[in-house]
C-alpha cells in the first residue's frame, strides 16, 4: 500500500461509509455464527487480525475477544498504537509467529489480495486455529473491476467466486458462508470504474476514496447496515467484495475431503 494511503485510512475509517459498512457486515456474520462467544471457561476467545492495517477492526474486537494485531508494515503498528492498541507484532502473513491451534478466531479483511502467495497465507491462518475455530476472510471481487485503486493499494489480484472457493477449499475447513458484499453500491462503482478507465491519471495511482456530503455518507452507512442484517440470513447475489466465514474441522481429514469435493464441483466464475 502506498504510504499516503495509511494516513488516509486512519483519518477516514471511523466515519467513511466503506470502512464502517464493511465493519458492520463482518461483525454481523461473526456474531450470528457465535464465533465471538466466550470459551467454555467463560474467557473471551483469542483472536488474530492478520493484516490489521490502522486498527479499526482490532478496536472493535476488544469488546468481545482478546485480539492480537499482525501486520508487516511499521506504519500499521504506529497507527494502531495511536488507537491505544498494544497487542501487536510485525509479521509476514505467510509465516505467522503463533503456535499451532492457539487461537479461536483469525481474520484477514482485504488482506490476501496483497500477498503473492495467498494460499500459504490462508494456510497459516488455519494452522493457528484450534479445532472448531473460525476464520473470516474478505477479498475484492471481479477482475474486470481492476483499476488504479487496486494498484495504489498494491493488490496482486481480484477474485472470482471460483478462485476464492478454490483458495478456501485448499485447507481443512467447512465453508459456512460465502457471499458477495457491498451490494447496494455495486452498480455505481462498476459504472464509475468503467467510465473512468480511459482517463486514468498519470503518475502514482490513487485510491477511489471520494469524500461525500455528510448526508450521503450517512445514508450509505445505513444502507450497509441493512446489508449486514441481510447477510445473517442469505447470500447476496453480487457485490464488489467477497466474504467467507469458515470453520476448522474437528476431524480435519474428513472435512478436507468434503470441502475439496465441494470446491471441485461448485460455483461459476462469478
Amino acid at each position: 500500500m502506498n504510504i499516503e494511503e495509511y494516513e488516509k485510512m486512519y483519518v477516514l475509517e471511523d466515519t467513511y461509509w466503506w470502512f464502517q459498512g464493511k465493519k458492520h457486515i463482518v461483525f454481523s456474520m461473526l456474531e450470528n455464527a457465535g464465533a465471538l462467544e466466550p470459551d467454555g471457561d467463560g474467557a473471551r476467545p483469542r483472536a488474530v487480525d492478520v493484516g490489521c492495517g490502522t486498527g479499526l477492526t482490532l478496536a472493535h474486537l476488544f469488546e468481545k475477544s482478546r485480539p492480537i494485531g499482525l501486520d508487516l508494515s511499521p506504519l500499521s503498528m504506529g497507527y494502531c498504537r495511536k488507537r491505544g492498541i498494544q497487542a501487536l507484532a510485525r509479521s509476514d502473513a505467510t509465516a505467522l509467529p503463533l503456535r499451532n491451534e492457539s487461537v479461536r478466531l483469525s481474520l484477514a479483511l482485504d488482506m490476501l489480495e496483497h500477498i503473492p502467495d495467498d494460499y500459504t497465507a490462508f494456510g497459516e491462518m488455519i494452522r493457528i486455529l484450534k479445532p472448531g475455530g473460525w476464520s473470516i476472510v474478505s477479498v475484492p471481487a471481479h477482475p474486470f473491476l481492476w483499476s488504479d485503486h487496486d494498484e495504489a493499494l498494491h493488490h496482486q489480484r481480484r477474485y472470482t467466486k471460483k478462485t476464492f472457493r478454490a483458495l478456501l477449499a485448499s485447507q481443512p475447513v467447512q465453508i459456512k458462508r460465502m457471499t458477495y458484499a457491498i451490494t447496494f453500491t455495486y452498480f455505481p462503482i462498476v459504472l464509475f470504474r468503467v467510465l473512468t478507465r480511459p482517463f486514468r491519471r498519470r503518475g502514482a495511482p490513487k485510491t477511489h476514496v471520494i469524500l461525500l456530503p455528510g448526508w450521503m455518507n450517512r445514508f450509505l452507512i445505513q444502507a450497509l447496515k441493512v446489508e449486514a442484517f441481510l447477510v445473517r440470513w442469505m447470500d447476496l447475489p453480487f457485490g464488489v467484495s467477497l466474504i467467507a466465514l469458515v470453520r476448522k474441522g474437528r476431524t480435519a481429514n474428513a472435512d478436507a475431503i468434503e470441502i475439496r469435493e465441494r470446491g471441485a464441483t461448485g460455483g461459476s466464475a462469478d
